[in-house]
C-alpha cells in the first residue's frame, strides 16, 4: 500500500478521507516538520502539499522526498490521478 503524507493546514481534511477510501495509506500533518518526522518513522512514498501551506521547512520536505505541490483548484480525482502515475497498480479502490 502506498503511503501518503498530507500536509495540510486542517487536519482532518476531506482530501485525506478521499485518499483513503482511493486506498492510499494517509498520514496528515499541519507543519513540514510533522512531515520529516513521519517520513523517517513511517512508510512514506510521496507527500502531497496542499496550496494553502506556507512553512520556512517546506523546501526541505521538497529536496529529501517526492512531492506533489497542489494549485488552489486541485481535486481528489486530479490527485488521485497523479497518484496513479507515480504508483501504477498499487492501490486500488477499497471494495
Amino acid at each position: 500500500m502506498v503511503g501518503i503524507a498530507y500536509l495540510t493546514r486542517r487536519s482532518p481534511s476531506l482530501l485525506g478521507d478521499q485518499l483513503r477510501l482511493a486506498g492510499y495509506t494517509v498520514w496528515e500533518a499541519v507543519t513540514a516538520s510533522e512531515v520529516l518526522h513521519l517520513c523517517e518513522h513511517q512508510s512514506i512514498d510521496a507527500v502531497v502539499i496542499d496550496d494553502e501551506v506556507e512553512d520556512p521547512d517546506l523546501p526541505e520536505v521538497q529536496r529529501r522526498y517526492i512531492s506533489m505541490l497542489l494549485n488552489e483548484n486541485a481535486t481528489a480525482a486530479d490527485v488521485i490521478w497523479e497518484l496513479e502515475q507515480l504508483f501504477p497498480s498499487a492501490v486500488g479502490p477499497i471494495q
